[in-house]
């Protein structure tokens, strides 16, 4: 039943989409980025200030002069050492040098730290705030949506994507982009200081370069498969752990736990295989890109060497170049490293949009209703779940003050056609209007507040008796409450509780009553005075005295109002203006309780078998 619009595919396009939460984030991402360029600047400082130590402890001074005749990169290497030589070079007192250049050194790896500092305080501020904005808007996204995408989706799979994989999209997308940006920042300012020494020598130790490009690209569509299989294992366990929870008590009852146990280890073991395959892509990638960089390192050394020995090349220029290549190899390492882990964010950001794409099946129109006048009438509406339709061709009337039972065995339509009446779905065929207005084109929000729902599965929230009578109508005030809990028959039991309406109440309402939290059901559908009150098998999970209590809470409730009632115990519904039967679909049968009887027909006969079993 769910539109759904085929999510971008292609990391380009998947990559653009994730950076537009960063958006209204981008004074920060600006901010980390440059701090963490000015730390990478300092880095390749820190490296950079050991030919000087090297030449002092080697030869006794410092001696850098710029050529005119030298190369634009070797100029600039050389001007940057003239300068550090005035400023730390005593040529009297050796002494006093290597004092100036100690002083040099931990001033700036006090200020590389500083940077470092700053730039995980923000890189933290901006990511967590990049997370907390794609959650909420995907929350937002999965309450616009109509219920039939609840009807098909998994509750764990929604949740997993949402807690995980929004984590692993901007882990994996939005942060490693920021950290590709400071280490090729960092491997800029070591690629120069390479150059500026010596661009043959350079010219060997990346000679390996292409090969990694290879063993990248091809371990790309691997890496992008098992990271497909993990966030789907993920998914399979956080829905085994959700339905546990929710059912912990059928789990309890049938003494399942150890099949329970199995269920969630076979769902976590396979997530185990899944992450083994990917790490195995991952760590190989970098193990064999890190030999390929050692044999070019040995080349380099016997190159250099050979210049040394030579006399072509400076002793002091060579050691430099060799700690600048063994520090131009981590930040390569990391990005090569973040481009694989980039693949597991592309199949997280594919699982996300494919929620962000989707649109509600019950669109909202543009009238806004304030109030209900006259009636509501189905025009022969049919709806199907899928191609099997569950109404057939369905008309009849809700009048203003008119009481309306639907009935029918299990199956038969009549919840369905209180779902369409309400709008959590819109028909196949027909129409459905209130004061001859047809439903779409009624701004949902508008229509839906005409109505106080109260259904069999009462949920209350892990919050306060008075908060959940609000919900939803937060303006509700203290007295209204009271009044609302009075006619619903709560007010009792409620005011009997040690906290009274400040009691909390559990998670699901588990510390209540199955018939208390139905009289908070019905004081909440109340609270916000509907024109219209749905029961939807209000009493049907309770026991006889708990019934008893609900029902006269339910003939309060109703005085003077219009109300639909969906009911299997026909004690329930015997005081109804109209009672409409369905079955297979269709209404085969309308009219009052009396009329209904003697027809003989099928609600007779319901009738009949469920007060000779009373008898």
């Amino acid at each position: 039943m769910s539109k759904t619009v085929k999510p971008a595919t292609g990391s380009i396009k998947i990559l653009l989409r994730s950076w537009a939460y960063a958006k209204p984030f981008t004074r920060f991402f600006v901010l980390v980025i440059v701090l963490n360029m000015v730390f990478s600047f300092l880095g390749g400082i820190s490296i950079a200030v050991i030919k000087p130590i090297i030449e002092v402890i080697t030869t006794g001074k410092i001696t850098t002069t710029i050529s005119p005749n030298a190369a634009p990169l070797e100029s600039l290497k050389n001007w940057f050492f003239l300068w550090i030589q005035q400023m730390v070079h005593n040529p009297n007192d050796l002494v006093s040098t290597l004092i100036n250049l100690s002083v040099l050194i931990i001033l700036i790896f006090a200020l590389k730290n500083v940077f470092k500092y700053f730039s995980s305080i923000a890189a933290v501020y901006l990511e967590e705030n990049i997370i907390k904005s794609i959650r909420d808007q995907l929350f937002n996204k999965l309450t616009s949506l109509s219920i039939a995408y609840f009807s098909k989706a998994r509750t764990g799979s929604i949740i997993s994507i949402l807690t995980n994989d929004v984590n692993v999209v901007n882990n994996s997308t939005i942060t490693v982009i920021s950290h590709i940006i400071r280490d090729v920042t960092q491997v800029f300012i070591y690629l120069i200081l390479l150059l500026a020494i010596s661009p043959y020598l350079t010219f060997i130790a990346f000679s390996t370069s292409f090969i990694s490009f290879l063993i990248l690209r091809y371990g790309v569509k691997y890496l992008r498969k098992y990271a497909g299989r993990m966030q789907t294992a993920m998914a399979d366990f956080t829905t085994v752990l959700q339905e546990t929870i929710s059912g912990i008590r059928v789990v309890k009852a049938y003494n399942a736990e150890d099949q329970t146990n199995k269920a969630f280890s076979f769902q976590t073991s396979h997530y185990v295989r899944s992450a083994v395959k990917y790490q195995r892509i991952i760590a190989l990638v970098p193990s064999i890109n890190e030999m390929f960089a050692i044999i070019a390192l040995c080349f380099v050394f016997y190159a250099g060497g050979s210049q040394v020995l030579s006399k072509t090349m400076r002793g002091d220029d060579l050691m430099l170049f060799l700690f600048s290549l063994f520090a131009i190899m981590s930040p390569i390492a990391t990005i090569i490293n973040n481009i694989t882990q980039f693949q597991r964010g592309i199949v997280a950001a594919e699982r996300l949009f494919s929620i962000m794409d989707q649109q509600p099946t019950v669109e909202t129109g543009s009238k806004i209703i304030t109030e209900f006048t006259d009636k509501i009438e189905l025009h022969d509406v049919s709806f199907a779940y899928n191609e099997e339709y569950v109404v057939r061709n369905a008309s009849f009337t809700i009048t203003k003050g008119k009481k309306i039972a639907l009935v029918g065995s299990s199956g038969s339509g009549k919840s369905t056609a209180l779902d369409l009446i309400v709008r959590f779905y819109d028909p196949n065929s027909g129409k459905i209007t209130i004061d001859n207005i047809d439903t779409r084109e009624l701004q949902t929000e508008s229509y839906r507040s005409m109505f106080g729902i109260v259904s069999q599965e009462t949920m209350l929230f892990n919050d306060t008796i008075a908060n959940n009578i609000r919900y939803g109508y937060s303006l509700a005030t203290d007295q209204e409450i009271i009044e609302a809990s009075k006619v619903a028959n709560a007010y009792g039991f409620i005011s009997k509780l040690p906290e009274g309406f400040n009691t909390f109440v559990g998670d699901r309402g588990v510390m209540l009553s199955g018939g208390e939290r139905q009289r908070i059901a019905i004081a909440r559908a109340l609270i916000r005075n509907p024109y219209i009150i749905i029961f939807d098998e209000a009493t049907s999970a309770l026991d006889a005295e708990s019934e008893k209590i609900v029902q006269e809470a339910i003939t309060h409730s109703l005085r003077d109002r219009t109300a639909v009632i969906v009911a299997h115990r026909l004690a329930t519904i015997i005081d109804c203006d109209e009672i409409i039967v369905f079955d297979a679909g269709r209404i085969i049968e309308r009219g009052s309780h009396r009329e209904l009887c003697e027809m003989n027909g099928i609600y007779r006969k319901l009738y009949d078998i469920q007060f000779s079993t009373r008898d």
